[in-house]
């Protein structure tokens, strides 16, 4: 074996292990206070998260690829209309869009 090439995957390897473990470092940190953030603002004002993304979302608007707008309907989840001929076009439709617009 070539004892160079060796030593230089293994430096890029710990390098790549090393940077990964900090993007999911950073990553929980920045879910943990999200998280604390919007339990606090609820519990002190009594606004909700649906509340909170929605006006990110409107900040946010279609700027990040529509982002902003998963962000307002994140908080509908479970909130379905019961008419299913509704929601199946609702959900065809939605489906043509990203389909035509990805």
């Amino acid at each position: 074996m070539n004892l160079p090439l060796v030593i230089g995957a293994l430096i890029v390897s710990l390098l790549l292990l090393w940077w990964l473990l900090s993007v999911i470092k950073a990553s929980f940190k920045t879910a943990f206070l999200v998280v604390a953030v919007i339990f606090a603002i609820q519990v002190l004002t009594g606004v909700g998260p649906q509340q909170i993304f929605a006006q990110v979302g409107q900040w946010m608007g279609n700027s990040m690829g529509g982002l902003g707008q998963w962000l307002q309907n994140w908080g509908d989840k479970g909130k379905i209309d019961p008419d299913i001929k509704k929601q199946s076009v609702i959900w065809m439709i939605q489906t043509a869009i990203a389909l035509i617009y990805p």
